[in-house]
Protein backbone atom coordinates (compact mmCIF):
# COMPACT_ATOMS: atom_id res chain seq x y z
CA UNK A 1 0.00 0.00 0.00
CA UNK A 2 2.63 2.68 0.55
CA UNK A 3 3.46 2.58 -2.91
CA UNK A 4 -0.06 3.77 -3.25
CA UNK A 5 -0.06 6.27 -0.62
CA UNK A 6 1.02 9.85 -0.82
CA UNK A 7 2.09 11.97 2.05
CA UNK A 8 2.16 15.75 2.17
CA UNK A 9 1.13 18.38 5.14
CA UNK A 10 -2.05 18.30 6.24
CA UNK A 11 -4.52 21.00 4.81
CA UNK A 12 -7.20 22.57 6.69
CA UNK A 13 -10.06 20.43 4.59
CA UNK A 14 -8.28 16.86 5.87
CA UNK A 15 -9.35 17.96 9.67
CA UNK A 16 -12.32 16.22 9.48
CA UNK A 17 -11.14 13.07 8.29
CA UNK A 18 -7.91 13.48 10.76
CA UNK A 19 -10.69 13.79 13.91
CA UNK A 20 -12.45 10.36 12.96
CA UNK A 21 -8.79 8.47 12.06
CA UNK A 22 -7.75 9.80 15.76
CA UNK A 23 -11.38 8.67 16.97
CA UNK A 24 -10.79 5.28 15.74
CA UNK A 25 -7.31 4.70 16.74
CA UNK A 26 -7.36 6.17 20.17
CA UNK A 27 -11.19 6.17 21.30
CA UNK A 28 -10.91 7.45 24.89
CA UNK A 29 -7.00 8.67 24.46
CA UNK A 30 -8.31 10.89 21.57
CA UNK A 31 -7.36 14.38 20.55
CA UNK A 32 -10.79 16.41 20.79
CA UNK A 33 -11.34 17.94 17.05
CA UNK A 34 -10.42 21.71 17.95
CA UNK A 35 -6.80 20.78 19.02
CA UNK A 36 -6.19 19.72 15.15
CA UNK A 37 -7.18 22.77 13.74
CA UNK A 38 -5.62 24.68 16.39
CA UNK A 39 -2.28 22.32 15.70
CA UNK A 40 -2.64 23.26 12.13
CA UNK A 41 -1.86 26.42 13.12
CA UNK A 42 1.17 25.97 15.68
CA UNK A 43 2.70 23.38 13.67
CA UNK A 44 1.81 23.27 10.09
CA UNK A 45 5.24 21.80 9.05
CA UNK A 46 4.92 18.73 11.59
CA UNK A 47 1.81 17.97 10.61
CA UNK A 48 1.52 15.50 8.12
CA UNK A 49 -1.16 12.97 6.29
CA UNK A 50 -0.80 10.30 4.22
CA UNK A 51 -3.83 9.72 1.63
CA UNK A 52 -4.76 6.37 -0.81
CA UNK A 53 -4.79 6.60 -4.21
CA UNK A 54 -8.33 7.68 -3.92
CA UNK A 55 -7.84 10.60 -1.88
CA UNK A 56 -8.81 8.67 1.79
CA UNK A 57 -6.29 9.94 4.89
CA UNK A 58 -4.74 6.42 6.24
CA UNK A 59 -2.63 8.00 8.18
CA UNK A 60 -1.59 11.25 9.77
CA UNK A 61 1.73 12.54 12.13
CA UNK A 62 1.61 15.56 14.39
CA UNK A 63 4.93 16.85 15.74
CA UNK A 64 5.79 19.73 18.08
CA UNK A 65 8.31 21.92 18.64
CA UNK A 66 10.11 21.73 22.09
CA UNK A 67 11.66 24.32 24.59
CA UNK A 68 14.89 23.25 23.09
CA UNK A 69 15.77 24.54 19.84
CA UNK A 70 17.08 21.45 18.31
CA UNK A 71 14.23 18.83 19.94
CA UNK A 72 10.91 18.78 18.41
CA UNK A 73 8.10 15.78 20.06
CA UNK A 74 6.13 13.28 17.88
CA UNK A 75 2.99 13.66 19.45
CA UNK A 76 1.00 11.49 17.32
CA UNK A 77 1.53 8.30 14.62
CA UNK A 78 -1.97 7.30 13.18
CA UNK A 79 -2.90 4.88 11.11
CA UNK A 80 -6.64 2.93 9.93
CA UNK A 81 -6.44 0.17 10.22
CA UNK A 82 -7.18 -0.71 6.86
CA UNK A 83 -3.64 0.37 6.09
CA UNK A 84 -1.44 -0.69 9.27
CA UNK A 85 1.37 -3.34 8.26
CA UNK A 86 1.59 -1.45 5.50
CA UNK A 87 4.35 0.76 5.38
CA UNK A 88 2.06 3.55 6.17
CA UNK A 89 3.61 4.95 9.32
CA UNK A 90 6.99 4.37 8.14
CA UNK A 91 6.34 6.58 5.25
CA UNK A 92 4.93 9.53 7.76
CA UNK A 93 8.08 9.16 9.66
CA UNK A 94 10.48 9.35 7.29
CA UNK A 95 8.96 11.84 5.03
CA UNK A 96 9.00 14.05 8.22
CA UNK A 97 12.39 13.39 9.13
CA UNK A 98 13.46 14.57 6.00
CA UNK A 99 11.68 17.46 5.62
CA UNK A 100 12.80 18.95 9.33
CA UNK A 101 14.59 21.78 9.97
CA UNK A 102 18.14 21.69 9.64
CA UNK A 103 18.96 22.51 12.92
CA UNK A 104 16.52 19.92 14.45
CA UNK A 105 18.56 16.42 15.24
CA UNK A 106 16.35 15.36 18.02
CA UNK A 107 12.85 13.79 17.92
CA UNK A 108 11.27 12.70 21.40
CA UNK A 109 8.06 10.43 21.75
CA UNK A 110 6.44 8.33 24.05
CA UNK A 111 4.30 4.87 23.44
CA UNK A 112 2.79 2.16 25.97
CA UNK A 113 5.54 -0.57 26.40
CA UNK A 114 2.66 -2.80 24.69
CA UNK A 115 1.99 -0.86 21.73
CA UNK A 116 2.72 -2.63 18.05
CA UNK A 117 3.83 1.21 17.41
CA UNK A 118 6.80 0.76 19.28
CA UNK A 119 8.40 -1.78 16.46
CA UNK A 120 7.80 1.09 13.83
CA UNK A 121 9.56 3.14 15.82
CA UNK A 122 12.59 0.99 16.05
CA UNK A 123 12.69 0.27 12.96
CA UNK A 124 12.45 3.85 12.21
CA UNK A 125 15.76 4.55 14.74
CA UNK A 126 14.36 5.80 17.44
CA UNK A 127 15.33 3.65 20.97
CA UNK A 128 14.73 3.34 24.31
CA UNK A 129 15.60 6.47 26.80
CA UNK A 130 13.40 5.66 29.92
CA UNK A 131 10.27 4.66 30.76
CA UNK A 132 7.19 6.34 32.83
CA UNK A 133 5.16 3.72 35.33
CA UNK A 134 2.44 6.56 35.17
CA UNK A 135 2.92 8.78 32.47
CA UNK A 136 -0.89 9.55 31.66
CA UNK A 137 -1.51 9.23 35.09
CA UNK A 138 -2.07 6.07 37.14
CA UNK A 139 -1.75 2.44 35.14
CA UNK A 140 -0.52 4.45 32.00
CA UNK A 141 2.94 3.57 31.26
CA UNK A 142 5.11 5.11 28.79
CA UNK A 143 8.68 4.09 27.17
CA UNK A 144 10.22 7.75 26.46
CA UNK A 145 12.03 6.88 22.81
CA UNK A 146 14.25 9.19 20.68
CA UNK A 147 15.53 9.80 17.31
CA UNK A 148 18.75 11.34 16.73
CA UNK A 149 20.11 12.81 13.37
CA UNK A 150 23.31 13.67 12.45
CA UNK A 151 23.57 17.19 12.11
CA UNK A 152 24.05 18.68 9.16
CA UNK A 153 27.02 20.58 8.08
Amino acid sequence: MSDFVQVSLAQKLDLRAIDALEQSCFHDHSYPDFFFRQALDCWPNGFWVAEDNQGNIVGYLLASTSDKPNVCWLLSVAVADIARGKGVGSKLISQFINALASDINQINLTVAPDNPAKALYLRSGFTEQGFETDYFGEGEPRLLMSYFRAEHT
